[in-house]
């Protein structure tokens, strides 16, 4: 039978979302006119892992629990995460976990951005197990730095890892795939194509493209 509360082991020693997403763009301009900058695709990206880290402190946390002000560690919020009896369905071979996330916030200079999913894994008797979580980010008319922005049609994140004695097990990916349509100056659309890779308590790059400028770093 599945305990009242199951704690859910701390993920990783990260930095806090908001350092997560200002990973160090590469130098240089697009020789195309109406994409972003580099500025302007670092100030997106870095309002997308804010609103999955509120999204996660949100939903994740026990009921009962103060959520944390201003941007934790994914580390501190899978720490605090308590799965409760209805989380989870006991099966002859182990248990389906499902916990629905939705989450809405305001755009640091007007706009919205939504989170909405679910955090699903599956274990076995030995607690071995694998997860199949999606979330996907639809800003709405969110401004951030010199541009404002929305979901072309979102951008929908994805994780990989694995449990082992029910515990996470490295590595450990985020996955961030979508489009976005963005203006006023420059104003167009474009993609979204980014990977989170944490392989140890202290270790995590990020790669991958933000409107065509090139995304590489720590995290």
């Amino acid at each position: 039978m599945l305990p009242a509360r199951r704690l859910i082991p701390a993920c990783v020693g990260m930095a806090t979302i908001a350092t997560l997403a200002a990973v160090c763009l590469s130098c240089g301009s697009s020789s195309s006119s109406n994409t972003l900058s580099s500025a302007q695709a670092q100030a997106v990206s870095q309002e997308l892992f804010t609103a999955l880290g509120s999204a996660l402190n949100a939903g994740l946390t026990p009921p009962g629990s103060a959520v944390a002000a201003g941007h934790p560690s994914l580390a501190e919020i899978m720490q605090r995460t308590r799965l409760q009896s209805t989380d989870c369905t006991t099966t002859a071979t182990g248990e389906s976990c499902n916990i629905p996330l939705s989450f809405t916030g305001n755009c640091p200079n007007g706009g919205t951005i939504s989170v909405a999913g679910d955090f699903m894994f599956t274990l076995d008797n030995s607690g071995n197990g694998t997860d199949s979580s999606t979330l996907t980010i639809t800003p709405t008319s969110c401004a951030v730095s010199d541009t404002t922005f929305s979901g072309d049609p979102n951008v929908t994140v994805s994780t990989q890892f694995s449990m082992q004695n029910d515990a996470l097990a490295y590595p450990i990916t985020f996955s961030e795939n979508g489009g976005i349509s963005f203006g006023p100056n420059p104003s167009g659309s474009c993609s979204i194509k980014m990977n989170l890779d944490i392989t140890s308590a202290t270790t995590c790059t990020a790669s991958g493209t933000i409107c065509g400028q090139s995304v590489s770093g720590s995290c």
